[in-house]
């Protein structure tokens, strides 16, 4: 069967409204898991994030992105940001799953992480990428990416 024509534009698949909720569950376990997330990556790594600062950037992040997320299921012309959002988890999953390994120690984050963020990402980035074209879903991607920059640069300013 010949593949449907990809384009600029495509609704998001139905199970990406499950990205706001397992943005929510990662953040509880990385504020309540082990010493917790600010704790843990200054003991681990000697970066200073304080907790206040980790829930400042979460306070105005998680509202964005269940918004975001809502937009980008009742509009195709936003279907694109689901892509951006699960690469943005994706990303920090395997990030998570990374400073485990090598730190070898419980980085608070690391079971939501591989649980939600790895294959729900994975499932919403492969359907976007089915109905998105090339172009748009590879500078989805970009946003992603970028994205998770820019909250890591705000929780160490």
């Amino acid at each position: 069967m010949p593949h449907p024509v990809r384009g600029a534009h495509a609704l998001a698949p139905r199970w990406a409204a499950l990205l706001p909720p397992a943005y929510l569950a990662h953040l509880c376990e990385e504020w309540w898991g082990g010493p917790g997330f600010a704790a843990w990556a200054a003991l681990t790594m000697g970066m200073d994030v304080s907790p206040s600062r980790f829930l400042a950037i979460n306070a105005v992040a998680l509202p964005l992105f269940a918004v975001t997320t809502v937009a980008a299921l009742r509009s195709a012309r936003f279907g694109w940001l689901a892509a951006a959002l699960a690469t943005l988890l994706f990303v920090n999953g395997c990030l998570h799953l990374l400073a485990t390994a090598v730190f070898a120690t419980y980085s608070p984050g690391v079971v939501t992480g591989a649980l939600l963020y790895l294959p729900l990402g994975g499932l919403v980035c492969r359907s976007m990428s089915r109905s998105l074209s090339a172009a748009v879903f590879a500078r989805a991607v970009a946003v992603g990416v970028a994205a998770h920059a820019v909250v890591v640069v705000a929780a160490l300013a």
